[in-house]
């Protein structure tokens, strides 16, 4: 089905990324169809033909895709509901809060929890780190070269719900991993994520790389949390 092989193909999509040097963000049907049998090859043809058969009953074209769309496509479970999961939402957060963003009040609430298991005293220290390294210059810098300017693909400075989708969706998929659950993230998470950092700065639905990157915060202290058992500072004696 399409939600099975989504994960793996919007890994064969990201791979594309990055040898699109020009940074057309096009990728043509030949080519994606090469780079999945390639990387792949658990995918069959009858699969394949099922997946372009799909996204052109949902209005893709499927002869030059632009892969942004495509991953976000590939994150719908519901075709019928296409449209509202690419429309920014109101998910009842203040324009303030978004504009702080979410990953102070998530740390807070994840040292709370942490504490109920593990000593305070060590639980304190850790995300203290966690809290030091979000804040510094070095973080910011990373998030910018690693992550906001590759999936900012028209470099126009803005990302959309369609470029950041399959990143918010790894990450969330890393610390269900990490916690255990393995539960891969719905679409209602990865679209709730999004539209919680999402201020009216760059117009809704669209973020700059302050918003981008306080997005990128809040992701990794759902990682850090889920994280903190492999931690050296919770080592079994």
């Amino acid at each position: 089905g399409r939600c099975a092989m989504a994960s793996e193909v919007e890994n064969i999509v990201e791979a594309f990324r990055s040898w699109d040097e020009a940074g057309s963000g096009v990728i043509s049907r030949k080519e994606l169809v090469g780079l999945i049998k390639s990387l792949a090859p658990g995918i069959g043809e009858d699969d394949i033909d099922q997946l372009f058969a799909a996204a052109a009953h949902d209005g893709l074209p499927t002869d030059d895709l632009r892969y942004a769309d495509f991953v976000s496509w590939l994150w719908n479970p519901d075709a019928a509901d296409a449209d509202d999961a690419m429309r920014p939402q109101d998910s009842g957060i203040d324009e303030e809060a978004r504009r702080r963003g979410l990953w102070q009040g998530e740390l807070e609430a994840a040292s709370r929890r942490a504490a109920r298991t593990y000593p305070s005293e060590r639980v304190r220290g850790y995300f203290e780190e966690v809290a030091a390294r979000l804040r510094s210059q070095e973080y910011a810098e990373h998030v910018r070269r690693t992550f906001f300017d590759t999936v900012d693909a028209d470099r126009d400075g803005r990302v959309g719900f369609g470029d950041a989708a399959a990143l918010i969706g790894k990450s969330l998929q890393c610390a269900a991993d990490l916690a255990g659950t393995g539960e891969p993230p719905t679409t209602e998470e990865v679209r709730a994520a999004f539209d919680a950092h999402d201020t009216r700065a760059m117009g809704r639905g669209l973020m700059g790389l302050e918003e981008f990157a306080n997005l990128m915060r809040y992701l990794q202290v759902r990682i850090a949390e889920a994280a903190l058992p492999l931690s050296r500072l919770f080592a079994r004696d």
